[in-house]
């Protein structure tokens, strides 16, 4: 009988354990949507997250740290800088980050102060100092770098390798160099086969600064690396080192025999930047690599040629063979050539033959809606006034694609004849009436061509003031930032009125556009005068719909060239990753468009309904930015620039360490990548499958 008793106690204290949990884990919910309700709208004033900073459970902390590293609010540095001595590791390494995402915004004796703490009180008993490190390089000053190199760098054995190199590299990628650490990268080369590609891409940021240009001999040692990303690095700082005598033999061979197509693309740009006229053994290369059966390959040796140092008067057989397979792949009178590859080949003659590069009257116009543009293009870039008629009809098209080809072919065309009075009135009467239209695009361009000061004239300032007057947000987000960057460039104080009312705007990217232009067309400070916590246009806080998606989502994405397999991460961005999964599932949005940006060895970029890039899903994102980085294979999504994130994504083929903290991350490409080399600009987009959502 005295079990019964003890059954009974058992069974209470395991319904108040379950109760216990239910609650806390009910708690725990409602403290994470209170820090994502904050983080998008971007507000901090009612002190809700920062005493989250402080709550008992560490991964609370975490998220309340790291949503700063999105909102980007200065006057929070004082909190973070204290979250560096929380007891978990993973709420310092969070406020590392945030840190190094909102230094930068800091006046210089302020950074000079936090980076000082940082160093040399902070760097000791950090329980992360590589991401500390690291961080430090996306803010500090010279004066930072070089304590750096003291406390860091210069000591030996090397505590922190990984974090040091990426400072050094972060301070590069912002042009602050010194020889303290340049050293310690190369002597990070001296055994060749254990250096990491992140020392080599260090190195490439930094360039030809005399040190790095004495070692190149050794350096080409690199080229025998079994690292890909090794070899790729060092093609680049290969090109920039320009040494002669070093480096053209080993960019040859990379260039043309390198098992990796990267590296292949960073070498022919960078065999570009050496004397090409005079090297037959160079030449042959890039007429070779421009039938390269690889699409990526033959783009990159063809639009690489504009760098070159090749030039119409040339007729000596070399360079003058390269220009006949220019023109024979320019015109494509067989179409046995992909359509990026005959497009780069005009617009590279074009741009190196100019006014007689289609003197025999041009390739034929195609049907092809981007290739019809970009040879409008090309026309323009040739600087024939003879061109002036065929782009004047070209504005007039139905197509906007076509129609911005073509004023973007007028503004190279006005630029190239700028004593041309008669020229520059028909160019600037066109782009003044593609101002009006109502498309997006459109708009944008020709405020582009516009800004130009070959086109000055007292019309252009009412013109662009009205065409800003009639875009709405958020769909004409893009056209707006030209049109405010084309008032900032015309020092026309009658711009001052209307930028004040965009000054107040509740977008926070056109209000800071608004305060550069005024900055730039008064010298006085308007930054300071922007809104510090605009209201959002789009918010959608479906935090049921949230919780039922699995941390890791199932993705595929089925394209024209194979099916490439994903994941999507909830917790690097949930609203961006519902989104997405929304527009996927319930809309079937990506259904049939297209990629409309490929560039080798950067990304493959899709997404927009328009497929030019000016398009979007009628609403934007705010920014979410992770402690993820983008490396090969990695998901992020464009925008044009903080907060104005959209449908459009892309995938990364490489490392590129200088998108970390600068784009949204959702995720990365598990399976087929070779599917994602194979894309080219206009391949389709089949679907978006997002597997195991109801």
């Amino acid at each position: 009988m005295r079990t019964l008793p003890l059954l009974l106690f058992l069974c209470l204290c395991s319904s108040v354990n379950a109760q216990d949990e239910v609650e806390a884990a009910r708690k725990y919910r409602e403290k994470v949507e209170a820090i994502l309700r904050i983080q998008d709208r971007r507000t901090t004033h009612d002190g809700k997250l920062v005493s989250l900073l402080s709550d008992s459970d560490p991964l609370i902390r975490e998220r309340a740290v790291r949503a700063f590293a999105s909102i980007q609010d200065t006057q929070a540095i004082p909190l973070l800088t204290g979250r560096l001595a929380d007891p978990d590791w993973r709420v310092q390494e969070a406020a590392a980050f945030a840190i190094g995402q909102t230094a930068i915004a800091l006046s210089q004796e302020a950074r000079m102060r936090l980076e000082n703490d940082l160093i040399w009180k902070r760097l000791p008993d950090s329980r992360v100092p590589e991401r500390l490190l690291e961080e430090i390089g996306k803010f500090g000053t010279e004066e930072g770098l070089n304590d750096i190199m003291i406390r860091s760098g210069n000591i030996y054995p090397d505590r922190h390798p990984e974090g040091t190199t990426l400072c050094i590299a972060r301070y590069a990628i912002r042009g602050i160099v010194n020889a303290d650490a340049i050293r310690y990268l190369l002597r990070r080369t001296r055994q060749v086969e254990s250096t990491p590609w992140q020392v080599v891409y260090a190195l490439q940021r930094i360039g030809d600064d005399p040190e790095i240009v004495n070692d190149i001999e050794f350096l080409v040692l690199l080229r025998q690396h079994t690292d890909p990303l090794v070899r790729m690095n060092l093609a680049a700082l290969l090109g920039k080192a320009k040494n002669d005598r070093v480096a053209v033999e080993p960019l040859r061979r990379m260039a043309e025999f390198d098992a990796d197509w990267r590296v292949r693309v960073n070498a022919l740009k960078s065999l570009a930047l050496y004397p090409l006229r005079k090297e037959p053994g160079s030449l042959l290369i890039f007429r070779r690599a421009f039938y390269d059966p690889d699409v990526q390959i033959a783009t990159t040796a063809l639009s690489a040629l504009r760098t070159s140092d090749l030039i119409a008067a040339d007729t000596s057989s070399d360079p003058e063979n390269v220009f006949r397979h220019l023109r024979y792949l320019a015109y494509n009178a067989s179409g046995d050539f992909a359509w990026p590859v005959q497009s780069e080949a005009a617009q590279t003659l074009a741009a190196i033959v100019g006014r007689n590069a289609f003197a025999d009257g041009g390739p034929r116009l195609p049907s092809h809606r981007h290739l019809y543009a970009d040879l409008l293009r090309a026309y323009g870039a040739t600087g024939d006034p003879a061109t002036l008629p065929l782009l004047m009809r070209a504005v007039e098209d139905s197509d906007p694609v076509r129609v911005c080809g073509a004023l973007e072919g007028l503004g190279s065309l006005a630029r190239t004849n700028r004593s041309d009075t008669t020229l520059l009135s028909s160019a600037r009467s066109a782009a003044l009436r593609a101002l009006e239209s109502r498309d997006v695009a459109v708009t944008g361009t020709a405020a582009g061509v516009l800004s130009d000061s070959t086109l000055r004239h007292p019309t252009v300032v009412p013109a662009l003031i009205a065409a800003l007057d009639a875009q709405r947000l958020p769909d004409d987000l893009e056209s707006m930032l030209e049109i405010i960057a084309a008032l900032g460039s015309w020092g026309d104080t009658r711009a001052v009125l209307p930028l004040l009312d965009q000054l107040r705007q509740r977008d926070r990217t056109i209000a800071v556009a608004a305060a550069r232009a005024l900055t730039r067309l008064t010298g006085a400070d308007y930054l300071s005068r922007v809104p510090a916590d605009p209201e959002p246009f789009f918010t959608d806080f479906d935090f049921p719909y949230l919780s039922s998606l699995p941390e890791t989502l199932q993705v595929t994405i089925e394209t024209a060239r194979g099916e490439v397999a994903a994941e999507f991460y909830k917790s690097a961005a949930p609203f961006t990753v519902m989104a997405l999964v929304k527009l996927s599932q319930q809309r079937g949005y990506f259904r049939g468009l297209t990629f409309h940006r490929v560039v080798p060895n950067f990304v493959s970029q899709g997404g927009c309904p328009r497929g030019d890039g000016w398009g979007g899903p009628g609403f934007t994102l705010r920014s979410e930015f992770s402690l993820m980085r983008y490396e090969e294979g990695t998901i992020g999504i464009a925008s044009a620039g903080k907060d104005t994130e959209g449908s459009q994504f892309f995938v990364t083929h490489s490392p590129q360490p200088h998108l970390d903290g600068r784009y949204t991350i959702v995720g990365r490409v598990v399976q087929g990548m070779d599917v994602v080399r194979a894309i080219q600009r206009d391949d389709r987009i089949f679907d978006v499958k997002i597997s195991g959502i109801n």
